[in-house]
């Protein structure tokens, strides 16, 4: 390129820095670029037009004689590709002669309408805005007008503020005057030396340069800029006293902590940092490892340095975080797990350039992460022989383990997130109803902390196959009581519901029959007290009239036949009350006729009479009569009561009590005996023994009447027993 002088090497980091630079570099904006070399220059201004053309900036650049083709080469080596941007009109290269010299002599007027013309142009055609940069060499070899370039260069700011555009003026360090570039700086915002993007401290604003009382406004500008730089200078002596006070403090924390810590550079390939717990830890000085980087690898266990290595080289080159575990052997032969992590330091204005880690000992960590394993293997066998389905969900809603169960359960892995709950088919089995989202336990149990159990439904599980589970819930809560999630366990009672069913609807048939049964046997003890009064008695009436004939004869009869004749009297007497009796125990005509009131009353006047035990009787003096089932079932009870008191109480007393409660009606028959023993009561209450029989009779009877029957004992003697019934009475009972 025409002019160029010695080349200026700049560094890879430094031009990584420029362009980061370039990159922050928007409209509107104008810069120079101060260079020494054709390098340097190409090294602004190619990039400085890559950035528009990425941008989608319309972008022309003004060469001087001679350069175009470097400028072409240049920027094929950038990446642009020229003729198809020459092709679209998203480049223009231009030759002074069509810009500066247009009119054969240098008009700023006119250049700022080329300008204003070319940004408004760019706007009509699509583009983000206007991005120009131009050659200014031939400026020395002189043209009619360049006496107002200074002006041009000062008025250039305002005019790419009015159209929203930037520009990049080139000037050459080697070739033009030292006055003419002072005039240089003096006109733009912005300079770009030596790969550097500085913000200008000695620009002039046109106002001041072009204006009256210039040496005024300069010296207020020059103070203003003094008394800037001092406190620039000032904020810089602070930061770096307190990075130098952070430096201390993060030595001192790197230098206690019981990790490893170290910083490496990735341009020198060598530690600069490396804290004393590395000895300690891997058993081997830092000077080796600062001597050579990689000494670190000769300490890890065989089976792991390759995995290492290629880790490190990872991080190195990628810039990836990296975290590792693996194993190093100490000198003395001891083995411990470490843990090393490292990440790249961000740097602003380029590639990352330091590495920095932290390396920790995790051999107790790893022995407890062992045996957590070991024992989450036995957990799973465990759950994996359960019987019953286990899952376990988080808050969310996802299931994070179940067993082989609960998959055979719901035919399939269940579901995850919340959407389950809707998606799942389940009724409360009790009353057929559908599950709400909002009723699963699993819900409950995460939203209100609501243990539940063995809650019954019917499910259609993910094959559509109908069944009957019961499901439990508990909520899973951390340290701090907080609710994490929550146990499922579902237990498949398909099989148990429907024997059940089966049990219940044969035990229901069996009540059935048993109150036939029972009907039935009253029926047969009506009819057979009728035929024993009616038959029975009446032949025997019949016979003891006869006899009595016979007697008024028996002057005729000898001692030995009037003997023979008035003892047939005495048994035809007795056989009369014994036939009369039975047939009112079997069924007391006053029960049919008067009602249940009267029969206990007759009744217990009998039992006194028979057994010898005062019975004392509490009954109302008025009561409606009841179904005859129902005055039946509760004479019998009575019945069954006090002859159990006769043959085993040892009683001298009973009594039989019956009054309302409300809408029920309570009988209790009571006696002050020996009591019964609390097993001896459980084995009759069960129906077991003679008595047994009688009171699961009589548990029966009341049983189909809607009733219960209890039974309260004492085996000190003090209390006795006493057998209450209470018995709903129907809407037409008063």
């Amino acid at each position: 390129m025409k002019g160029a002088q010695s080349e200026t090497f700049i560094p890879m980091n430094t031009t990584q820095a420029l362009l980061a630079a370039l990159e922050q570099v928007t409209p509107p904006g104008h810069l120079c670029s101060i260079y020494e070399s054709a390098e340097e220059q190409l090294a602004v201004a190619v990039p400085f037009v890559r950035i528009g053309l990425e941008r989608r900036e319309k972008c022309i650049y003004i060469a001087d004689d001679g350069t175009e083709s470097a400028v072409r080469e240049a920027m094929h080596a950038d990446g642009i590709d020229v003729e198809r941007a020459i092709a679209t009109d998203s480049l223009i290269l231009e030759k002074k002669e069509d810009a500066y010299l247009k009119h054969g002599a240098f008009d700023p007027d006119w250049m700022f309408t080329f300008w204003g013309s070319a940004a408004a142009a760019a706007r009509r055609q699509g583009y983000a805005g206007l991005r120009v940069t131009g050659e200014t060499e031939w400026v020395l070899r002189g043209a009619p007008g360049l006496e107002r370039w200074l002006e041009y260069e000062s008025l250039m700011r305002d005019l790419l503020s009015r159209h929203h555009c930037v520009a990049l003026c080139q000037y050459n360090r080697s070739l033009f005057p030292p006055a003419l570039i002072l005039d240089v700086i003096r006109t733009h915002p912005t300079v770009i030396y030596r790969g550097v993007v500085c913000r200008n401290m000695y620009y002039v604003p046109p106002e001041e340069l072009l204006g009256p009382d210039q040496a005024e406004r300069e010296v207020e500008r020059l103070l203003a800029n003094i008394a800037e730089r001092e406190e620039v200078e000032d904020t810089l002596r602070r930061q770096r006293d307190e990075l130098r006070d952070s430096e201390g403090l993060f030595r001192q924390i790197a230098e206690n902590v019981r990790e490893v810590f170290w910083v490496f550079d990735m341009v020198d390939r060598r530690f600069t940092f490396i804290s004393p717990m590395y000895e300690e830890l891997f058993g081997r000085s830092r000077a080796s490892l600062y001597e050579d980087s990689r000494s670190h690898l000769e300490a890890t266990h065989p089976d792991d340095r390759a995995r290492v290595e290629a880790a490190v080289n990872r991080g190195r080159a990628g810039g990836a975080p990296v975290d590792e575990r693996f194993r190093i052997i100490r000198p003395n032969g001891s083995m411990r797990w470490i843990r090393a992590r490292s990440f790249h330091v961000p740097n602003p204005t380029g590639p990352a350039r330091l590495m920095v880690g932290i390396s920790e000992d995790i051999t107790d960590q790893k022995g407890s992460e062992e045996k957590l394993e070991r024992s989450e293997h036995l957990l799973r066998l465990v759950l994996d022989a359960l019987p019953v389905g286990v899952s376990l969900v988080d808050r969310s809603g996802d299931i994070v383990l179940s067993n082989p169960t609960s998959r055979r359960i719901w035919s399939g892995s269940i579901r995850s997130g919340r959407q389950r709950y809707a998606e799942s088919k389940a009724w409360w089995h009790g009353t057929g109803r559908r599950l709400t989202p909002t009723e699963w336990a699993s819900v409950r149990a995460i939203a209100n902390g609501e243990t539940s159990v063995n809650e019954v439904l019917d499910i259609e599980d993910f094959d559509g196959v109908r069944k009957t589970i019961q499901n439990s819930a508990v909520p899973i809560r951390d340290t701090s009581n907080g609710i994490t999630g929550a146990v499922i366990v579902n237990e498949d009672v398909t099989a148990r519901k429907a024997a059940e069913r089966e049990l219940s609807d044969s035990y229901n048939q069996m009540r059935a029959l048993t109150g036939r049964m029972m009907r039935a046997q009253d029926d047969e003890r009506r009819r057979i007290a009728q035929m024993l009064h009616e038959t029975t008695a009446q032949d025997l009436a019949g016979l003891k009239m006869l006899l009595a004939r016979l007697k008024r004869s028996a002057k005729r009869l000898n001692d030995g036949e009037r003997d023979a004749l008035a003892e047939s009297i005495s048994l035809a007497e007795r056989a009369m009350t014994e036939i009369r009796t039975l047939s009112y125990l079997l069924h007391p005509p006053f029960l049919d006729e008067n009602g249940l009131i009267s029969a206990l009353r007759w009744y217990a006047t009998g039992f006194d009479e028979r057994s010898g035990i005062a019975v004392d009787v509490e009954l109302p003096e008025r009561f409606e009569r009841l179904p005859r089932d129902t005055e039946t079932a509760l004479f019998r009870i009575v019945q069954e009561s006090l002859i159990n008191i006769h043959r085993h109480s040892q009683s001298a007393t009973a009594a039989i009590r019956l009054r309302r409660d409300g809408r029920m009606l309570v009988l209790e028959i009571e006696d002050r005996g020996r009591g019964i023993p609390t097993a001896d009561l459980r084995a009759m209450l069960q129906g077991g023994g003679d008595v047994g029989v009688g009171i699961a009779g009589m548990s029966e009877r009341i049983e189909q009447l809607g009733g219960t029957l209890d039974i309260a004992s004492n085996a000190d003697g003090t209390t006795g027993t006493i057998v209450r019934v209470r018995l709903p009475l129907s809407e037409d009972v008063g």
